[in-house]
């Protein structure tokens, strides 16, 4: 590499013919190296480097620390990538055959790149096979979201969204959000609390004020113990309120007939009470 560099320099600094012969060999460099590496390169030194000298004539000499980089792979990706190659060479230049293997030889990380630029590319070397599907469905949230944590925090995030807390999956570009601002704190959080949140209420008021729960100062317990009891106790009221009103309206006829017939006399109490009240068998005689 330290070779590779030296010989980029030295284009600079030498015109004419000196400067194509160290173009010449600097590619040659790259050719040698990406040939020994094996792979589907090129079948040859001379066939692999023209097609490197082609795409150093359009993007640059810098293609060169990129494509070599890139290892075996890496030529065939950029070529294929065509009005997108500038991009292609900038996700080998940053993270080498890590970007070719995990961005540019998938259509769908390509795509996603390509929509979502650099930080997208970042995220799928760091996630592999998480970040893919979780930038699927969750755009530029899922993007931001995976920037801010570790590998084992972004799993933790695709497991959550997928598993407890998938009932709430209209809340999930604010879960994405949070966890984009408050990083490994809030998806710790989240784990540890994660059959508390699967509920709703909890997780509602989470993502309404989420720094006191983080910073420890608002118990998301109690929050969840609210979410239960004042349900029951409002079935409870709404009960007592039902039969009080039925109390009254009962109270209300019976005064409505008692102005209307007067009070009853004693023998049409005795006679109703004879009537509604309980029955006892006759006794049987000795």
């Amino acid at each position: 590499m330290k070779a590779l560099f030296g010989t980029l320099i030295a284009l600079a600094l030498v015109p004419g013919t000196g400067l194509a012969q160290g173009r010449a060999k600097a590619i040659q460099e790259v050719a040698e190296l990406l040939v020994a590496r094996g792979g589907t390169a090129g079948r040859s030194v001379p066939h692999l480097a023209g097609r490197i000298e082609a795409l150093a004539a359009r993007h640059g000499d810098e293609a060169l620390v990129a494509l070599r980089r890139g290892g075996p792979e890496g030529v065939a990706l950029v070529e294929a990538a065509g009005p997108n190659g500038a991009k292609a060479l900038r996700v080998l230049a940053a993270h080498g055959e890590e970007g070719a293997a995990r961005v540019l030889s998938r259509p769908t990380s390509m795509k996603q790149f390509l929509q979502h630029g650099d930080e997208a590319a970042s995220v799928l070397v760091r996630h592999p096979g998480v970040a893919e599907p979780l930038i699927e469905s969750g755009g530029a949230h899922a993007v931001r979201a995976l920037g801010a944590v570790t590998p084992q925090n972004g799993r933790r995030v695709a497991m959550l969204l997928n598993g407890e807390l998938a009932a709430g999956a209209a809340r999930h570009p604010e879960v994405l959000g949070v966890v984009a601002k408050h990083g490994d704190s809030a998806v710790e959080f989240l784990w540890r609390n994660k059959a508390t949140l699967a509920g709703g209420a909890a997780l509602t008021a989470f993502l309404a004020d989420p720094e006191p729960f983080l910073s420890g100062t608002r118990d998301l317990a109690a929050v969840a113990g609210d979410s239960v009891v004042k349900p029951v106790l409002g079935g409870v009221f709404t009960l007592l309120n039902v039969a009080l009103v039925v109390l009254g309206v009962v109270l209300l006829a019976a005064i409505g007939l008692v102005c209307k017939y007067g009070l009853p006399s004693g023998e049409v109490v005795r006679a109703a009470v004879a009537v509604l009240g309980p029955k006892h068998p006759p006794q049987q005689g000795a």
